[in-house]
């Protein structure tokens, strides 16, 4: 049988979907599933397995992941850079592909030969110390919030158990099994081939039933096992066969197969967009001239928040903080003389001085922060501004430029008395220090959002502010009535009127969606080791319908107030259950999932959409021993019941290949230097960096400072565009460089490693046009 099994099946690799626990209409869908035969009977059972085209699937694309105070404090920095590789090799699996495809998973080969059925090695030292990899964990908690079940556990599973009706029919010898496969190949099968496999990475799996007739649930299991039993099991990081002392380097080939169709463009669902997600809908063409930050500013610096909406309709001012100083403004006069010894007749000279006393006065000052401003500095990093052409530029300058002009009417120089007046203009280049000028858009209140189409006019406008003039100051003979002087600043401001759009955001978007293609998890840090305050993210980003039989990109604005997916430690020690489970094993973690089930088909048990916020907690009771019972030992007193009776149970570590030690924890120094990670602070600045040219050689250099960082540093870079790299200087900063080969908006992440392995990272965006 097992013979004839082999040869019927194509495949040798499989994924197992994941869905909600016996879901659909009162006695369809996957209703079936009950605790009584197996499903659900876990403590911290997430979801069960759904069947081909009724899977669950993310389609969010950037999804932000952060810890709380309650992970950082047991974890330390070591902690937080276990978890955050785990994502950076998730990220990778989703970017890195053999032909340089951006658009994720679909750039692989069809049967996956990129990647390994068995990802896990081991660390003979923490297998010693008895340690479960906190990375490794990490890495299948997030296969299963991407939509993966546990394959090895679901290869075989039960669909029915029934009494046989009978006369006098018992358990367990008239009970009838119904057995159902939940493996799919992770190739396309041909049509004289069937989707199920029996198959996880090269290992061919079989099963047998076991029945208990009573007693607690379940009563029933079809029990999945390897046809050769040497042969390796558990491999998929969604199966979780994590062993003590083991590490996963990476993503297995079913694990990529079941990610890429769950996200592949072909899989076409019904769904809803994600939580918070809200459908950019265009409206009507119009044309928006931009306005002078140089009125803005100083206004708004001087004048009560209240007062600009009036000045400059539709802005909207969040907050903003006060305080009070003393300006002083001198005393400028300015006149006409003559030299002494001129002839009669020549013109005079046009002086201006500052004399007397300062005239000082108090002034409440204003720092604003505006809702709906758009500027040079923000334009393309505003998820609220879209692009259709890629070369549109504000004018800004932080050092505005100007010109001096002195402009007098005098008589002109060298005619008798008395001469006819001219008209003399002289300039002097100077530049405005510390004065910001430039171009500003103000987004309608309501609108989330403006299309930029085109320029269609460029206008540059003079500005002449007046420092001091004079007229008739003197009235001798020399020099008569009718002379006139002034000295004014003179800059000059360029605005463009654009056609634009208007964005509406109402409402989410439920229609027929392709897959997203990829997932990229970026971390986005709370404002400090207590971890209390998140500062809102607002992102765009894009899916296909089909509407029509037609595919149509739609826009989507997501506004985000919290971390996605949070990580948290607690004690969840339970004399009730302190030990993995004997027959599927535990994580050492609990989590949640969010299944919106909204758009299942009639009758069956899906597809829907994976939702946020997740909360994934650690177990950090710390050191954890099991002890008793004494029947175990043939013992009937407590006495003899101690140290070296002793089980231990879960401890967490960090390691790999390498020979390092093991990352024990908790860890006093990765709790340390957690304080040292904080206090690093990078330039240029987040989050967005100069645009780049396709084509064109572009560099950018950082430099970290701040904390306790010894001075080997080590630059590296994740999700960059093709054709740009990052290295470390001598001198420690680190360098980003290239000429980018692809046009786009890219999410990287920028990570700065010292000697001690000591990391910290921050995410930046860059625009290749």
């Amino acid at each position: 049988m097992l013979l004839l099994l082999a040869l019927g099946l194509q495949g040798a690799r499989a994924f197992s979907l994941l869905g909600p626990i016996g879901n659909g209409a009162a006695g369809h869908g996957d209703t079936w599933q009950t605790a009584v035969i197996g499903y659900g009977i876990i403590d911290g059972d997430i979801g069960a397995p759904k069947n081909i085209g009724e899977e669950y699937r993310r389609n969010i694309p950037v999804l932000f992941y952060s810890y709380n105070a309650n992970f950082l404090d047991f974890f330390g920095s070591n902690g937080v850079a276990a978890v955050d590789s785990a994502f950076a090799l998730v990220n990778n699996a989703f970017t890195n592909n053999p032909t340089g495809m951006t658009n994720g998973l679909d750039g692989y080969s069809a049967n996956l030969q990129e990647f390994a059925d068995n990802a896990q090695s081991i660390n003979l030292d923490a297998l010693a110390l008895g340690l479960t990899d906190l990375k490794s964990t990490t890495m299948y908690l997030l296969m299963e919030q991407l939509g993966l079940a546990n394959p090895d556990r679901f290869v075989w599973t039960l669909h029915d158990r029934i009494l046989n009706a009978i006369p006098g029919a018992k358990c367990p010898l008239d009970e009838l099994y119904l057995v159902v496969q939940r493996n799919f190949d992770i190739v396309n099968s041909p049509l004289t081939q069937q989707q199920y496999s029996s198959y996880i990475n090269d290992t061919l799996y079989t099963y047998q039933i076991e029945e208990a007739c009573t007693g607690p649930n379940p009563l029933a299991l079809a029990v999945p096992f390897a046809v050769d039993h040497f042969a390796q099991v558990d491999q998929a990081l969604a199966s979780f066969g994590l062993n003590t002392g083991g590490f996963y380097t990476g993503l297995t080939r079913d694990d990529v197969g079941g990610l890429r169709y769950l996200l592949t463009t072909n899989n076409i669902n019904f769904e809803t967009s994600g939580t918070g997600s809200l459908l950019m809908n265009p409206g009507t063409t119009e044309l928006l001239t931009s306005e002078n930050l140089s009125d803005l500013l100083p206004f708004a610096s001087t004048n009560d928040p209240a007062l600009l909406p009036g000045l400059f309709p539709g802005l909207v001012v969040t907050s903003f903080t006060n305080t009070f100083t003393v300006v002083c403004t001198p005393n400028v006069v300015s006149y006409f003389t003559n030299k002494n010894g001129e002839p009669v007749g020549s013109a005079p000279d046009f002086v201006v001085v500052t004399n007397g006393p300062p005239n000082c006065v108090p002034q409440e000052l204003f720092t604003d922060t505006f809702a709906n401003v758009v500027t040079n500095g923000n334009l393309t990093n505003n998820a609220g501004i879209i692009l259709d052409n890629g070369n549109i530029h504000f004018s800004f300058s932080t050092n505005t430029p100007g010109m001096l002009q002195t402009v007098t009417i005098v008589p002109k120089n060298g005619q008798p008395f008395p001469a006819p007046l001219v008209t003399k203009t002289t300039t002097k280049p100077i530049t405005l220090t510390n004065t910001v000028s430039g171009e500003f858009l103000i987004i309608p209140p309501g609108d989330c959002g403006l299309e930029i189409l085109s320029t269609l006019l460029t206008n540059v406008v003079a500005t002449t502010n007046f420092i001091t003039t004079a007229t008739n100051i003197s009235t001798t003979t020399t020099n008569g009535n009718g002379l006139v002087g002034s000295v004014s600043i003179v800059t000059l401001f360029t605005n463009h009127t654009f056609v634009v759009r208007p964005i509406v955001c109402a409402g989410t978007g439920t229609g027929l969606y392709e897959g997203i293609e990829k997932v990229q998890f970026v971390r986005a840090d709370f404002d400090s080791l207590l971890g209390q305050t998140f500062q809102p993210i607002t992102t765009n980003y894009t899916m296909t319908a089909v509407v029509n039989s037609q595919t149509q990109v739609q826009r989507f604005q997501r506004v985000v107030t919290g971390p996605d997916i949070l990580f948290t430690a607690d004690d969840q020690a339970s004399p009730n259950d302190p030990v993995p489970h004997p027959l599927f094993g535990a994580s050492g973690a609990t989590r949640n999932i969010n299944f919106d089930q909204r758009n299942i088909l009639p009758d069956e048990a899906g597809p829907g959409v994976i939702n946020q916020p997740t909360t994934i907690s650690f177990d950090k009771v710390g050191d954890i021993f099991e002890n008793g019972s004494l029947a175990n030992f043939g013992l009937t007193t407590n006495s003899f019941l101690n140290e070296l009776t002793q089980i231990p149970l879960i401890a967490w570590g960090s390691f790999d290949d390498s020979t390092n030690d093991p990352v024990v924890y908790p860890n006093g120094t990765s709790i340390n230097n957690l304080g040292n990670l904080i206090l690093v602070s990078i330039s240029p600045p987040q989050p967005g960096l100069p645009d780049a040219a396709a084509g064109a050689f572009y560099t950018q250099t950082f430099t970290a400072t701040g904390g306790a960082f010894t001075p080997s540093f080590t630059w590296s870079a994740g999700g960059l565009p093709p054709g740009l790299s990052m290295t470390t200087n001598p001198d420690g900063t680190g360098t980003l460089s290239g000429t980018p080969t692809e046009s786009g908006t890219f999410d990287i992440t920028i990570e700065l490693t010292d000697s001690l392995s000591r990391s910290v990272q921050w995410n930046y965006t860059i625009n290749i046009f």
